[in-house]
């Protein structure tokens, strides 16, 4: 554990980061006061671009689509991504639905008292908002990809696509900041927590692909 978060620190370190801050701001202020602040920053460019970036955390679409190509390259990084993706989304779903099932999201939060900004085109909803399945998802799905590439900048990258995905969940008025918050943490625990199974499962087949397979078939 302590190698593979040594070898990925320019994902792990500014994560920490990251945490650190939004986890002090959260002890300080509420999470109606920093969900206001947070809806008053707002323009035309970004309605548009935290519209689209929202959906690479969609946790139907893009993991399916991810775990093809992974099953054509190797499987076991298709195994990974795929066990990634169903924990993460089991633990989500599980605490959406028993422990927090009444945490309703912004618009119904505040009802006829706040005129939040919206953004067209995006369906509001109005339930099961704590945690963030998108931020989870994206957390998980990234963390994933900087822990297989090799390049450093890369890696970085991999974690402003997830920070992005998350605060546009908050932009949009879907989750209020301390559901991504708990989201993030979901998916990078379930990342931690399925490598070290994963990757020490003793099997040839795993580290074949579909194309060797066919390669041997002719």
């Amino acid at each position: 554990m302590r190698q593979l978060i040594s070898d990925n620190k320019y994902f792990f370190l500014p994560y920490l980061i990251v945490i650190l801050v939004v986890g002090l701001i959260l002890i300080l202020f509420t999470k109606s006061e920093i969900h206001l602040f947070l809806n008053g920053f707002n323009s035309d460019f970004f309605d548009y671009f935290f519209k689209y970036i929202t959906n690479l955390g969609d946790g139907i679409c893009l993991p399916f689509f991810l775990i093809i190509i992974l099953l054509v390259a190797k499987f076991r990084d298709g195994l990974y991504f795929t066990t990634v993706f169903l924990l993460a989304g089991f633990v989500v779903q599980l605490l959406k639905r028993t422990a927090f099932h009444d945490i309703v999201r912004p618009l119904r939060f505040f009802g006829d008292n706040v005129h939040l900004h919206l953004v067209n085109g995006v369906d509001q909803l109005y339930s099961n908002s704590f945690p963030s399945g998108h931020s989870a998802t994206a957390f998980g799905f990234y963390l994933c990809f900087a822990i297989m590439i090799k390049n450093n900048l890369l890696k970085f990258s991999m974690l402003i696509l997830a920070c992005l995905v998350a605060f546009s969940r908050v932009y949009l008025s879907q989750h209020f900041l301390i559901d991504t918050f708990a989201g993030s943490l979901i998916g990078v625990i379930t990342v931690l927590a399925c490598h070290h199974w994963i990757y020490s499962i003793d099997g040839a087949w795993l580290d074949k692909n579909l194309k060797t397979i066919k390669l041997r078939t002719k």
